[in-house]
């Protein structure tokens, strides 16, 4: 079976490729009948949300127990998932400043959309991600969930 031209043209996967890819049609609603349509498939989000994760690598279910022979002294990750109209940037900051100032805490943040720069997005640790990351990490995310 022959790949497709897509599948071999090389992507430069810079953060400019990225952001300009990330604030394309493709993934941006410009249209009022656009909007309706994303509007209208958000009816289950939070099983969307396992599904996405999953294909991510992120399988919540399958977390190893303290009985599971797997299980390690590093645990799980924690998620926590935030929705609503309003106050859901601040309420994630002030909980990812807590964790990390009061409780020594690595953290990972996401959020959108962005105030200023689009990297705000992805917080590590309470910093932005350098360009170079933003690049690879969405390139990275995008060829998972493309797979599906």
């Amino acid at each position: 079976m022959e790949k497709s031209k897509q599948e071999h043209q090389i992507i430069d996967e810079s953060y400019e490729n990225a952001v300009s890819a990330l604030l394309s049609p493709l993934h941006q609603s410009t249209t009022p009948s656009a909007i309706r349509a994303a509007a209208a498939r958000r009816k289950a989000t939070l099983q969307d949300m396992h599904v996405y994760l999953r294909r991510l690598g992120l399988d919540l279910n399958d977390a190893p127990s303290p009985s599971s022979s797997s299980f390690s002294s590093q645990p799980p990750p924690l998620i926590l998932h935030v929705t609503g109209t309003k106050g859901k940037g601040s309420t994630l900051s002030l909980c990812e400043s807590l964790l990390r100032r009061h409780h020594n805490l690595h953290t990972g943040m996401f959020t959108s959309p962005h105030l200023v720069d689009i990297r705000e997005r992805i917080r590590i640790d309470g910093r932005p991600i350098s360009k170079e990351n933003f690049g690879k990490i969405y390139w990275r995310g995008r060829r998972s969930l493309k797979r599906f």
